[in-house]
């Protein structure tokens, strides 16, 4: 029997060695590495007190924010229509502004008072209605008729501003039924110019959204905030809204009869942590006016104390991260301080993006953390810190070894 050569089979044996060996590092380094999981850090919730609002003991009443259609924080018998009485004005200037626009500051066109105009006084006063004196022949502009009609609550001046726009007060509220039809404002009504008639009606959610429609309108909002007027030929007059000025409230109007009671429809603005927060609301049914007002005023202040300025989060916080096995390390963090101004009662619930990162990609751009504040949804922007490259060949090399169980992790 014939015995291989020693040195043969030991070349044949180192052969298979290199062979086994090469194979082994190609697959080791052209094994695709996984892509690296991430994880969220834990993050405490915000929560705020549970809101306490003044709402009248009376009749009914709303309040809500301003930009915020539909919105409504607290109210009352929200959705039964009253009589509004002369709340039913705002109607009235805004259908007419539809028809005949005005500008900010702009005073429009001259309107001649006629005969019937002139005579519209002594009605209004023999029942009972405020009104502004008018004769015939007197010169007054559109500005003027609106500011008699929101500022004094000069009934006259409503009928003669909806004749001069629409030939009639019936056109006028064919046209006025139109406008709501067209503005969506569900529950109210109008049956007249002034709101004499108990027809003229409306729900505290449907005043809401009439008031922010107002505050939108610049010429309505200016005079309804009029503190006092001075109309040439017709007299000087002080605004009927005695809240106006007091306790952040800005506009808007009153409205009293026997079948409404005394009424008043307001907005408000207030300074709250540096911000700004704006609200709309009514009071309805009140025994005077005075108590409306004094009512009014409660209602938005305790309405303003419930804003608060809660904290989502401070620049630099880190809310996740990623480890690679070989060391590479990537976390996500807040872009920049994250404040919120919340009304009432809220807690807070974070949703962080937890992208799988291939090794050495791109991670996702404009990354966002997305909190629950209640019935808000806030987008928290956040921005990348580090970077998940790909491993070094040892590591690659040694990986099935590890994997394998030949050496520790």
């Amino acid at each position: 029997m014939r015995r291989r050569p020693l040195a043969l089979v030991a070349g044949i044996t180192a052969g298979a060695l290199a062979t086994g060996a090469g194979l082994y590092s190609t697959v080791a380094l052209m094994t695709p590495v996984p892509a690296v999981t991430g994880e969220a850090i834990a993050r405490a919730s915000v929560a705020t007190p549970v809101e306490t609002v003044a709402l009248p003991g009376y009749g009914a009443s709303a309040v809500g924010p301003l930009e915020e259609r539909g919105e409504v924080y607290a109210g009352t018998d929200l959705d039964t229509p009253r009589p509004i009485a002369s709340i039913t004005k705002v109607v009235t200037a805004l259908v007419v502004l539809d028809a005949k626009p005005l500008a900010a500051g702009e005073k429009g066109p001259t309107i001649t008072l006629d005969a019937a105009a002139g005579a519209l006084d002594e009605e209004y006063t023999a029942r009972n209605g405020s009104v502004a004196p008018a004769r015939e022949g007197l010169q007054l502009t559109q500005r003027q008729l609106i500011d008699l009609m929101l500022v004094w609550s000069a009934n006259n001046y409503a009928d003669t501003l909806a004749i001069w726009a629409f030939g009639s007060v019936d056109a006028y509220v064919e046209a006025a039924r139109a406008w709501i039809d067209r503005a969506g404002l569900d529950g109210l009504q109008v049956a007249d110019a002034t709101g004499f008639s108990p027809q003229s009606a409306a729900t505290p959610r449907a005043l809401l959204d009439l008031a922010r429609l107002a505050v939108a309108n610049p010429v309505i909002a200016d005079s309804a905030g009029l503190q006092r007027i001075d109309v040439p030929g017709v007299g000087a007059f002080e605004n009927r809204n005695t809240a106006l000025g007091l306790d952040g409230v800005t506009g808007l109007k009153t409205g009293t009869t026997e079948e409404a009671g005394a009424c008043l429809l307001f907005s408000g603005r207030a300074e709250v942590d540096g911000g700004t927060v704006e609200v709309v609301g009514v009071v309805l049914d009140a025994e005077v006016h005075a108590r409306a007002a004094a009512d009014s005023r409660a209602l938005l202040t305790s309405v303003v104390d419930d804003y608060r300025t809660v904290s989502l989060g401070t620049a630099g916080e880190v809310v996740a991260r990623w480890r690679a096995p070989w060391g590479d390390e990537a976390e996500l963090r807040i872009a920049e301080d994250a404040r919120e101004l919340v009304w009432g009662g809220a807690s807070s619930q974070s949703f962080v993006p937890i992208p799988s990162l291939p090794p050495g990609g791109a991670a996702p751009s404009d990354p966002l953390m997305i909190v629950q504040l209640g019935d808000e949804q806030v987008d928290v922007p956040l921005e990348w810190s580090g970077r998940i490259a790909g491993p070094d060949p040892w590591w690659r090399l040694m990986r099935p070894l590890r994997e394998w169980g030949i050496l520790a992790e």
